[in-house]
């Protein structure tokens, strides 16, 4: 099959099905047979006459090979090469990276207990504006859950700090609530779990969230987990289900401290209601959405503009431990990168410093938990003629990510390289359809999906592996 075709297959075989996108209504995918092959000898003519390379469609032949079943050795890689990113000999692009060997085990651990039929796994991935609307991390939520099994969708802000704030597979509307994201810093930086606080001291403030009615996953829930602090002259709100009252929370405490309540319900589709009464300031963080059936919970954090140091930095340490051990997270992503790009000059020693204090506060609070770093994407900028080029920062935060995670016992994942390294962005803008975003930063519903693809295929094999049994390296041959 032509890498052309085996990438377009992929992008329809891993649709985004809340969005309707599919590639099959294409009228490409309707036409007679005929048709089809004109068209793929028309968009394999530029890769056989050199003079008409720039109109290729897509070279990223990491990707391609990490949606197949046989990625290419990283020695192989000429995009490693040309992206001045330092792929260690033994790793292969799209595969995650462990010094350690045993940085995902707690992780894998629990994988393999809910594959055999018990518990959950709760994944948490902390991120910058990409992870926002939820296209990367729906795509690994969705795949996880269909293999493992679907224990909820997991947790939601309160309200949307940003207009394009989305969850795949919820149903989610709010008003009345002043936002305070993690990135515009205020107060006494208790952001909760998802890195943005809502407040209000008016009655009638809302939220709803309700299970999916449509796709594979995430149309059943069987209980509600309320994020809220408790606090001197804390007001109460109502909570419903389905419509019905369900009870009245009291936030007023004599001590600051993260508040939880949880509302159950048989399994099923539900809507759940916040209303505040308005005796008192509420503040929100938001609901992790539960299913009692053993599986994967999938928590997409994306704080638009953030970066790592926000959390060592502007995130209350004492607060965040709090959040951290009530919602106890089997593995946490972490991947940041995309603003410190935007600086050729981004200061490395302090990023270093930044880091490390993330690591340290997440092992303070969850010892056992596997902690995985991916690596931002590919960005793009406007070169010297107008062209398209990466911007400098980004191989070498990727570098030092690479450096972060061996040394303090990490995983890593290498986005950059596996998507196709330095020059991506420029063949994703001109690819049809097309794969990244006029701002050169975040990818289309579609590149969404190639990434997140990436992203869970490297978990998959590098849990595959975890399985194997150890056998020696060599046996002797049969006489």
């Amino acid at each position: 099959m032509l890498a052309s075709e085996k990438l377009l297959q992929s992008i329809s075989a891993h649709r985004l099905p809340a969005r309707n996108h599919s590639l099959l209504s294409h009228p490409l995918f309707s036409k007679p047979s005929r048709t089809i092959l004109c068209f793929v000898a028309l968009a394999m003519t530029p890769y056989l006459l050199p003079g008409l390379q720039r109109w290729r469609l897509l070279l990223p032949t990491n990707a391609i090979s990490v949606l197949s079943t046989s990625p290419q050795p990283a020695t192989n890689s000429s995009a490693a090469q040309q992206s001045n990113v330092v792929v260690p000999a033994e790793a292969r692009p799209g595969e995650i990276e462990d010094p350690s060997g045993q940085a995902m085990d707690h992780f894998f651990t629990a994988l393999r207990k809910t594959e055999n039929g018990t518990g959950r796994v709760i994944i948490s991935h902390y991120g910058d504006s990409p992870i926002t609307g939820d296209g990367i991390t729906s795509t690994v939520r969705r795949r996880l859950q269909l293999r493992f099994g679907d224990a909820g969708h997991g947790f939601v802000l309160t309200a949307r700090p940003w207009g394009w704030y989305n969850h795949i597979g919820v149903k989610h509307d709010a008003s009345g609530w002043e936002s305070d994201p993690m990135f515009i810093s205020r107060g006494d930086h208790l952001f909760g779990f998802g890195g943005a606080s809502f407040t209000t001291n008016a009655a009638g403030a809302v939220a709803t969230f309700s299970t999916a009615d449509e796709g594979e996953v995430g149309r059943t829930a069987s209980s509600f987990d309320l994020y809220f602090l408790a606090q001197p002259g804390g007001g109460d709100f109502d909570v419903a289900v389905d419509g019905a009252q369900s009870s009245r929370v009291a936030t007023r405490s004599d001590a600051v401290r993260s508040g939880f309540h949880q509302v159950t319900a048989a399994a099923g589709a539900h809507t759940l209601t916040i209303r505040t009464v308005g005796n008192g300031e509420v503040r929100m963080f938001g609901v992790a959405l539960e299913n009692g059936s053993r599986g994967v919970q999938y928590d997409s954090l994306g704080d638009n503009g953030a970066f790592v140091g926000l959390l060592a930095d502007d995130m209350n340490e004492s607060h965040w431990t709090e959040q951290l051990r009530h919602r106890q997270p089997d593995l946490i992503i972490l991947n940041y990168g995309t603003n410190e790009s935007e600086y050729e000059n981004w200061p490395m020693d302090k990023y270093e410093r930044d880091t490390k204090e993330v690591i340290r506060r997440i092992r303070a609070a969850l010892p056992e938990a596997s902690i995985l770093f991916v690596s931002p994407m590919d960005r793009g900028i406007r070169g010297k003629g107008g062209a398209i080029i990466t911007r400098p920062t980004i191989p070498k935060l990727v570098a030092a990510q690479r450096r972060f995670a061996a040394e303090n016992g990490c995983a890593f994942f290498d986005t950059f390289t596996a998507m196709g390294g330095a020059g991506t962005v420029a063949k994703w803008r001109e690819a049809r359809p097309r794969l990244m975003g006029g701002d050169f930063t975040h990818p289309t519903w579609e590149g969404s999906e190639i990434v997140g693809s990436l992203i869970h295929d490297a978990i998959i094999r590098a849990y595959d592996k975890y399985q194997q049994p150890a056998v020696a390296k060599k046996t002797p041959l049969a006489e």
